[in-house]
């Protein structure tokens, strides 16, 4: 299966960049960017396969998939080599039950993902490491 991903422009304008490209906004119209997957390739594996797959990463110590970005790394960034990526194991911080604003939406369960409450105590971790291993690639592609 080959997978790509590239950046668009959040307005629709044509034309699309490689993710290594430095690139802030969209040429054209000053807008922002957005990365696109593309969806046909990561339908040729059915959602309990990427279920599958994602759960037999889930917190191991097979480098990268440990990392709770990096676990799926397909859906992330599909042409970085695994040996550039920089990671510190992101993204495994805990769910929180928030029963009473649960309760307050009429729901009977709610929980919610709280990614500052992680070692470093920043939800930015989980972008950062995705900017410094593409950067590392980029250095290493030259």
């Amino acid at each position: 299966m080959s997978l790509s991903a590239s950046f668009r422009c959040t307005a629709g304008c044509p034309g699309s960049w490689p993710l290594d490209t430095v690139i802030y906004q969209c040429p054209a119209c000053g807008e922002l960017l957005e990365v696109n997957h593309d969806m046909e390739a990561l339908k040729q594996q059915s959602g309990d396969e990427w279920k599958a797959t994602f759960d037999r990463r889930w917190m191991t110590r097979q480098w990268p998939y440990g990392s709770g970005v990096w676990g799926k790394k397909e859906w992330v960034q599909p042409h970085l080599r695994d040996e550039n990526v920089v990671s510190t194991a992101e993204g495994g911080s805990n769910l929180f039950w928030a029963e009473r604003y649960g309760k307050s939406l009429g729901l009977d369960e709610l929980w919610i993902k709280n990614c500052g409450n992680s070692h470093t105590g920043s939800f930015k971790d989980l972008g950062m490491t995705v900017l410094v291993s593409t950067v590392k690639q980029m250095i290493a592609d030259g």
